[in-house]
Order: C-alpha cells, then structure tokens, then sequence
C-alpha cells in the first residue's frame, strides 16, 4: 500500500508510474492512496492549497518561511480559517489512526508493507513521520524533502529517532535534483546532509538509499524521484 502526500497534484504521476513499473515487474504490484484537498467550500485557488499542505506537512512554526511567503504574495495573508503551520503531528494520526483503517476495511492490505511518498514539504514530512513514528510505515520515499525546514529542524532529532527505531526494520529513499541549490534552501544539499547524518547512526535494521540527479529542478525531478523510489523499495523479491 502506498500512501502519496500531495495527492491533488501527484496521485496521478505515482498511480501511472507504479502501474507501468509493476506491469513490467520491475516493482511489486500495490495499491495507490492519494491524500488531497476538496477545495469546494474555501477559497479554489493555489494559495488555499499551498497554506493547506504548509499546514499538513510541517512539524513547527517557521515564521520565516510564513513571511517569505507573505512578502511573495504582496503581503496577502492565507485564508483565516486554515492554521499557518505545525499541523504535522496531526496529520499523521489522522494518516495512521483513520485513513489507514479505512483503507484497511475496503481492501485486503498488509498492514507491514506501508509506503509513505511524499515531495518537497511532502518530503519534510515524510522524514518527520519517519522520525517521530518509525513503526507506522515501512518503507519512506522522500523527493526533494524541505529540510531546511524551521532551521534544519529534523537534523536535531537524529538522537532521539535512534532510540526510537529500536529493532524496527525502515527502508528510506531519498533524493533531489543537482540544480535545487538555490540558498537559503539548497535541497540537494541538506538532503546529503541528513543522508550521512542517518547512516552515521550505524542502525543495521536502517536501509539509506539517496540519490541526486544531473540537470533536474524541483519541479522536473519528481518523475524520476517517484519512479527511483518505488524502484527501491518495491523491488520484486529475490528468487
């Protein structure tokens, strides 16, 4: 099963590339659960559906990254009935304590083989969810995860994921494009950063796969990160 952060605008390009992998067996087959936005009774623009996923899929309040995006917008706030940030922790109990158990009812799913997708503050969030609950999915794919993130927040909860994991088995995939490195976010670089920062944990239950490609931006990326991904860590197993 895998759950794909960002779902108005990715489901489509992970449900497609799973399908034409799996076809070929150059993956296991799996179903696919987009997790978007109805946008019907708030405001149907890209800004609502920006400041939702900022809410979603961030740990913290980083009123830095708020006012950026203020300043972006000519200081037009997001719509007032949606939190700013920090809504991280929620969103995965309702990944993990609803969805999943409704998904659960619907289909017949291993409730050990839980795939977590997500890419850019999708990303950040997939690697929080890692952090914080390293048992509620198996496997993690994080494209181009905002990192930088509230002053690289997640680098400080290396220590305290380490304990946590315990014998917990997690497979993560990590990447970003050679051209995201744009200061003061330079994806590819915090995303080597917190790469060796994993493997300098010395887990052997822990299996780091990162990967930055040539020539690719935050945008063109995505494809070859999902399809990358999905390659990792739903390889057909070994006869």
């Amino acid at each position: 099963m895998v759950y794909v952060t960002d779902g108005n605008t990715m489901f489509g390009t992970d449900a497609q590339t799973l399908r034409h992998m799996s076809g070929a067996r150059e993956v296991r087959p799996a179903l696919v659960v987009g997790i978007g936005y109805c946008l019907d009774d708030l405001e149907r623009s890209r800004s609502a559906h920006a400041a939702l996923r900022t809410r979603d899929f961030t740990p913290t309040h980083d009123q830095s990254y708020l006012d950026w995006v203020s300043a972006s917008r000519q200081g037009r706030p997001p719509p007032v009935s949606i939190r700013p940030a920090g809504g991280a922790d929620d969103f995965l109990d309702f990944l993990v304590e609803d969805l999943r158990p409704f998904i659960a009812g619907l289909y017949d799913t291993d409730p050990r083989e839980q795939i977590l997708v997500g890419s850019s503050l999708g990303g950040l969030f997939t690697l929080h969810s890692m952090l914080t609950r390293p048992g509620a999915f198996r496997r993690y794919v994080a494209s181009s995860p905002s990192l930088w993130w509230d002053d690289r927040l997640l680098m400080g909860r290396l220590d305290d994921f380490r304990q946590r994991l315990g014998e917990t088995q997690i497979e993560v995939f990590m990447s970003a494009g050679s051209l995201e490195t744009a200061a003061p976010r330079s994806f590819a670089a915090n995303m080597n950063m917190f790469a060796d920062a994993l493997r300098r944990l010395s887990a052997p239950n822990l299996h780091i796969t990162s990967h930055v490609f040539e020539g690719e931006t935050h945008m063109s990326v995505v494809p070859a990160a999902l399809s990358r991904g999905l390659r990792t860590v739903l390889a057909p197993a070994a006869t």
